[in-house]
């Protein structure tokens, strides 16, 4: 209940500041609550934040390469001038979504953060994973603070210092840098398969394949700044060949060549008696259907956002409306074929 307060207490400050910004509380909450369904409204200052659905189906991926191309094998990988070493971690997609203890997690993430004395908290199982976020323990008063659990690619001073000079930025090799330094898991030679980004949320969001084609990373970058938005900025990897309970899976059972994966959350606000005026979202995920060919966004009566569906059926969007909807309407995520026909709802 101490989060939930202090969560509060940070969204009420938001709303006295940018009364009419869309602010995403799904960052502190989903990445812990995948592979099951829950919505829940705060009414903060005339505001109201979402906490949206979070699932993903996911299965073998044989590989994103062309047909007459071999995939290397997850460990061949030559380390980064830019990178050094992480003892006892494998450099690379190897060092990517690995199952460790907490005690591992620890070590790796007072690496990352030095000063950080709190223990982490979550993985209570001993189950928890490199290229995740994990939050520090927090006291009311106290100010949060994060680690994504370190791979096996440390990032040198100055790929940390042009990262934070430009959070955003306009290339994807500089975006692939930035998620690199998040994870300390290099991903500059990994495919990236979708992206999407929106000056309205100060948000851009990418999704990468491995060489080997058996890992894939949902980066999210952000150059928002005031309390939480530290958050926003993420890099979270899943082995498409190793999944499990604790995967955000649609549907567990398909183990298809090619299943539809989902996630995404966001929030809103401007709420007046009822009626509700800005919404933020972002999102990622794979359409099993060959015949899709866009994902469409829409809530209320705010026209539909839509971003195409990508090699391998991979899409991700950063998506902010400022039109009116009611403040119990649901976003409205599904994929279509060129027809305009639905093949696949996500989320309604």
């Amino acid at each position: 209940m101490e989060d939930v307060q202090e969560v509060s207490a940070e969204l009420h400050r938001l709303a006295e500041s940018e009364s009419l910004d869309p602010f995403d509380t799904t960052q502190v909450l989903r990445r812990g609550q995948r592979g099951r369904r829950r919505r829940k409204l705060l009414g903060v200052g005339g505001a109201v934040a979402g906490v949206v659905a979070i699932a993903v189906a996911a299965t073998v991926l044989p590989g994103l390469t062309s047909a007459n191309d071999k995939p290397p094998v997850a460990n061949e990988h030559t380390q980064n001038a830019g990178f050094s070493p992480v003892p006892g971690v494998p450099s690379g997609e190897a060092g990517a979504d690995q199952r460790i203890t907490k005690a591992e997690a620890t070590r790796r993430c007072s690496l990352q953060n030095p000063g950080e004395k709190r223990p982490l908290d979550g993985a209570t199982d001993g189950k928890a994973r490199s290229g995740h976020l994990m939050m520090y323990q927090v006291k009311t008063g106290e100010k949060y603070a994060q680690c994504t659990v370190p791979g096996g690619d440390r990032p040198s001073a100055a790929l940390v210092a042009a990262a934070a000079k430009d959070p955003v930025p306009a290339s994807m090799a500089d975006k692939l840098r930035n998620c690199s330094v998040i994870a300390w898991i290099d991903v500059t030679d990994w495919r990236v398969v979708a992206s999407d980004q929106s000056k309205a949320l100060r948000k851009a969001a990418l999704v990468a394949v491995s060489p080997s084609g058996h890992k894939v990373v949902d980066c999210e970058l952000s150059s928002a700044k005031g309390p939480l938005t530290e958050m926003e900025r993420s890099a979270t990897f899943t082995t498409l060949t190793n999944l499990s309970g604790s995967d955000p899976v649609l549907d567990p059972s398909d183990r298809s060549v090619r299943a539809d994966m989902y996630a995404g959350g966001g929030g809103g606000g401007g709420c007046d008696k009822g009626i509700c005026s800005t919404y933020g979202m972002t999102g990622w995920g794979r359409v099993k259907s060959t015949a899709a060919t866009t994902v469409k966004l829409r809530i209320g009566s705010a026209p539909a956002y839509e971003v195409p569906v990508g090699h391998g059926g991979w899409f991700t969007y950063t998506w902010f409306t400022n039109s009116k909807f009611k403040i119990n309407d649901h976003p409205k995520v599904a994929a279509y074929d060129k027809n305009g026909k639905v093949v696949k709802v996500f989320e309604s």
